[in-house]
Order: structure tokens, then C-alpha cells, then sequence
């Protein structure tokens, strides 16, 4: 195998089956074990725990007369090291990305903290990742770091004006003759310079300077609450010593010099990464995408009702009461948007699945997935008082389209327009999708 670490499986699907053969693996890292079933079933045990954080299964089965590895990814995206069964040894990354090519980098910066990557210190990545973990990690490393600085006791000479009875060869003589001036009283005092050794110089306050935002950020609710827990007895003890204003130096960047301690040039380091508040860690993570997709949709939707003038519900709550409830029952129901312009509401619920892309294909599964998706989304449009009803179901798919059907009651001649969505998951197309369903709202009257 290539000493370059590489993503070992390439990036793989969400919500899908993969198997690899044992030709593949020999291959790729020059297996030459005859016993293949053993090294897969090391491989699998080596990276139990990296699979089971990212919602992987992984197992071995005899496909055509050969081994082969079969992995079920989840509806989690990804990114976790991979061990390598021969020596051990990190040997590359295993990816799990959207399953229609999607891009979802981009896209979360727009969806301000309604969801984030979730992160493990337990796993580090061989390969950069195009999510950055968060900073409070980094702040969590200079808390530790500074309080083993704080055991060096370290000096620096520092120039300091003292009040004194006597002069010297660093009397400030023009601030005497200003003051004996005014005061002649104070004739037998001397403002003098003192070039004195001390914990409290410059640089240190600088120091303190990051140490007050790193502390800052560790109290704010980007920081998990196990987190903030596990530091809350040493960030109490630290921020006593910020109290003193005139022990913080506001600073942009520490520069490193060579007569520095080795634990102050990583103090320092650790100080400019906080600083750009861009971490340089290598972190394990994982994203929930069907939550990442809804979040998405409830995005699009905020600009649609604001546009339409209508008030926007998320994951508003249907709540269900029983006198004797089973543990079984749920408690509410749940869609993921409301629209709603005075009497007339639209109900909206996002699906991560491939029903748009598989709109020619006859499939008993897509067929039952499709009904539980339209059962779910006329129950929550039963609670809409209209005789003429709304939903719409939004799908991913490469481009935006749309679908329509209808339900009808004939009983109660009652209505219920159905709006099967296909919208795409690119940036540069949101104000394009956004126009489309402004559009398919005014053109089918609702929220008028």
C-alpha cells in the first residue's frame, strides 16, 4: 500500500450497501495473507468503535464464491480514521457523504446553529476535513496549557514608572519640573524608571488577553455542557486573575521568539489559532443529514413565507392527551413547517430519499416509504380547518421540480392538493428554487 494516507473506501453513500471483495483489498494494500476471512474480521473488530460512530455496520459475508466486506452506511455523513488490520497503524480516512453528490460544506454556514456537525476528540482524522471543528477545543488545550505555564513562573524584564523619595539615572526630569511646578510640595518626589524582572510583563498579559476569550467561549453555549462541567473548578479558579483589568493586553497575534520556553512557544501557538478562530485539529464527525435536509427545506421556506407574508412554524407541536397513555404512544406530532396567511395554511414535510429520482421505477419499497410519507403529512393537514387543504412533500433531486396530486374525500367532497417537490441542494441555486415556489404558491392560490 501507498504510504500516502488516502480515503479508504473513496466516499460512500449515506442510507446504502456497499461491499468490497477480497481482490479489492489485495489490491489495494498488497494483502498477501492466505487466511483473507481473518485479516477482514480484524480489520472489522480493529474499527468497531470508529464504525459504530458513524452509524456504520460492517460485516463479512461469501459473495460468489469469494469474501467480501459488507458495509450498511446510515443516515449519518461523515468522516472517521481507519485502522489498518496488518500493523494497526492509521492508514486513511472512511467518508460518508450525501447519496445524490450533494455538497453539504456549503450549505451549513446558512443554517446559523439550527444544527452542526457534532465532533469526537475520541477519533483524529489522517486526512484535512472540509469541516472545521469547533474552537472550544482548542480553548479547552490552552486552559490546560496555561495553568503549566502558570507553574514556570515566567519573567521578563519590564520597564515600570514608580513614585519614588530619591532620584535616579532614569528620572523622568521634564514630569518633575511640570509637577514642582504646580506643586512645589512635591519637590522630594521623583517619577522613576525601573527595568524590573516580573510575571506580570507584556507578553503574559497578552496571554491573558486570549486566556479571557478562550474562557469566554468555554461558558457560551457553543461549548457542550459535559465540556463546560469537566473545566468549570479551573475556569472559576482562572477568572479571578482576570479581574484586574491592567493584567490584560488586547492583542492580535503573539509572536513566537526563540529565547521562549518550549510550554510558552505552545502557549502562544495555541493563542494565534484562538485568535483566527479557525481550529487545526483533525476531529472525527458526523451530521444526522435527514435532520441536515429538513433544516435545509425550513431555510428555503423562511424566505418563501417572508416573501409571501406569512408566518412560518417549525416543528410545531400537534399534542396528543390520553387519560391512561401507554408508553407506547407518542406524545405530539410533529410536521416540519407551517405556513399560514390568515385562514389558509400550507403543511410542508422534508424527506432525504430518492422518490424524485426514482420517478420511473416500479418498487414495492418506494411504494411503502411514499405511503408512510403521505399518511404522515395528511394527518397533520387534518388539522387544518379549510375544506380545500395543502401539503407538500420535499424531495432531493438534481434540479427543482414539481408534482401534483390530489386526495378527496367523497364523503365530505373535502380536497387535498398534494405537491410533490424535487428541489436541489446547491447555494447557487436557492434563489432560483426560492422564485419556483413563490411561483407554484401564487399559481395554485395559496396564501393568497
Amino acid at each position: 500500500m501507498s504510504n500516502a494516507p488516502v480515503y479508504f473506501f473513496g466516499k460512500l453513500p449515506t442510507l446504502s450497501t456497499i461491499y468490497w471483495d477480497e481482490d479489492k483489498f489485495k489490491q489495494s494494500w498488497n494483502w498477501k495473507d492466505r487466511s483473507m476471512e481473518s485479516v477482514l474480521q480484524r480489520f472489522v473488530d480493529l474499527n468497531k468503535d470508529n464504525f459504530a460512530y458513524l452509524g456504520v455496520s460492517a460485516g463479512i459475508e461469501n459473495r460468489k464464491g469469494k469474501l467480501a466486506l459488507k458495509l450498511v452506511t446510515s443516515n449519518f455523513v461523515g468522516a472517521i480514521p481507519v485502522f489498518s488490520p496488518m500493523n494497526g497503524k492509521l492508514a486513511g480516512d472512511l467518508v460518508v457523504a450525501g447519496r445524490f453528490g450533494e455538497n453539504a460544506g456549503e450549505l451549513i454556514s446558512l443554517l446559523d446553529n439550527s444544527i452542526r456537525p457534532e465532533y469526537s476528540d475520541r477519533f483524529k482524522l489522517v486526512l484535512d476535513s472540509q469541516m472545521i471543528p469547533p474552537i472550544f477545543i482548542e480553548c479547552c488545550k490552552y486552559i490546560e496549557l496555561y495553568i503549566e505555564a502558570e507553574r514556570l513562573k515566567w519573567r521578563k524584564f519590564s520597564n515600570t514608572v514608580k513614585k519614588q523619595t530619591f532620584p535616579s539615572s532614569s528620572t523622568l526630569w521634564g514630569d518633575y519640573a511640570l509637577r514642582i511646578a504646580k506643586n512645589p510640595m512635591e519637590s522630594n518626589m521623583f517619577m522613576n524608571k525601573n527595568n524590573i524582572l516580573t510575571t506580570e510583563h507584556e507578553e503574559w498579559n497578552k496571554l491573558n488577553y486570549v486566556l479571557k476569550i478562550a474562557i469566554s467561549e468555554l461558558e457560551s453555549g457553543r461549548t457542550p455542557q459535559r465540556v463546560r462541567l469537566a473545566l468549570s473548578d479551573r475556569i472559576t479558579s482562572l477568572k479571578t486573575k482576570l479581574r484586574d483589568k491592567f493584567l490584560i493586553q488586547p492583542t492580535g497575534k503573539l509572536q513566537t521568539k526563540m529565547s521562549d520556553p518550549l510550554t510558552i512557544k505552545n502557549l502562544k501557538g495555541l493563542a494565534n489559532v484562538i485568535l483566527s478562530s479557525k481550529s487545526n485539529e483533525k476531529l472525527a464527525w458526523r451530521m444526522d443529514y435527514s435532520e441536515f435536509f429538513e433544516r435545509y427545506v425550513q431555510y428555503l421556506f423562511a424566505s418563501v413565507a417572508q416573501k409571501k407574508g406569512a408566518t412560518e412554524l417549525n416543528n410545531y407541536h400537534y399534542n396528543i392527551s390520553c387519560s391512561k397513555k401507554p408508553s407506547w404512544l407518542v406524545s405530539y406530532l410533529e410536521p416540519d413547517i407551517i405556513l399560514q396567511k390568515e385562514q389558509q395554511q400550507l403543511i410542508v414535510d422534508a424527506k432525504y430519499k430518492s422518490h424524485i429520482y426514482n420517478w420511473g421505477e416500479d418498487s414495492d419499497e418506494l411504494s411503502d416509504t411514499f405511503r408512510h410519507d403521505l399518511h404522515q403529512v395528511l394527518a397533520y393537514s387534518s388539522f387544518t380547518t379549510s375544506q380545500n387543504k395543502y401539503v407538500m412533500l420535499v424531495y432531493p433531486f438534481s434540479k427543482f421540480v414539481q408534482h401534483k396530486a390530489k386526495v378527496i374525500n367523497n364523503l365530505t367532497h373535502a380536497e387535498t392538493n398534494v405537491f410533490l417537490i424535487g428541489i436541489p441542494l446547491e447555494k447557487n441555486k436557492i434563489e432560483a428554487v426560492e422564485k419556483e415556489l413563490c411561483d407554484l404558491i401564487t399559481a395554485n392560490s395559496i396564501l393568497c
